[in-house]
């Protein structure tokens, strides 16, 4: 792909490139973090479902899809692992990076705001959620990130970036899009979808 072409990470559960939905677009496994395997490999299913979301909003549009693995079968993990990934993440230099998840510890945020502070440096927008069951939750709260709330009031094909607590916050449907047949029946829903689907829309106005 050329140096213009349009390039995301997707710090998740893995991919799996063979999914209908992803067979147009290039998928490359990048590693694990804390579980064996790579990044192609998706046992929970909840990182093929976030990169299936986001990939309907580019309809003809190809995209490379980096994938860095942080969660094995269950959607936790030691949040030092997601640090570490975000940094690989951002020293690849995408144009965006999909964090479905953050952590409402706030032992984290010196190294979290360095990383956004490169990442927003070098053209590099981490989309990520803004709360966690109720609670503020970083790097999405942070001033350099792009934060997404869930809202089921939003149509599930257009985000809608408004001023919100000082800042802007893109609020998004928890749902996936109508023709996501393929999507409903894997494991992801609520805030990693709407993470998703702003990172969809976001890729698709690269022009």
């Amino acid at each position: 792909m050329t140096p213009a072409a349009r390039r995301v990470v997707v710090i998740d559960s893995g991919v799996d490139a063979q999914h209908r939905a992803l067979r147009a677009h290039r998928v490359v496994a990048g590693p694990a973090f804390g579980s064996t395997g790579d990044g192609g490999q998706d046992l929970l299913g909840h990182g093929t479902a976030v990169a299936a979301t986001m990939v309907r909003f580019l309809g003809d549009v190809q995209v490379e899809i980096t994938s860095l693995r942080v969660f094995d079968r269950e959607p936790v993990c030691d949040f030092a692992l997601v640090l570490q990934a975000l940094a690989h993440a951002v020293s690849l230099r995408p144009q965006f990076v999909n964090l479905s998840l953050g952590t409402t510890s706030l032992r984290y945020r010196t190294a979290l705001l360095e990383l956004s502070r490169t990442a927003k440096a070098q053209g590099t927008r981490i989309v990520a959620p803004a709360s966690y069951g109720g609670m503020a939750c970083d790097p999405g709260n942070l001033a350099d990130v792009e934060a997404v709330v869930g809202d089921p009031n939003v149509l599930p094909m257009v985000p809608e970036l408004r001023r919100h607590g000082g800042r802007f916050v893109w609020f998004a449907s928890p749902l996936p899009p109508a023709d996501a047949d393929g999507v409903r029946r894997l494991m992801a829903r609520g805030d990693s979808l709407a993470v998703a689907a702003v990172t969809g829309c976001l890729l698709r106005s690269l022009g």
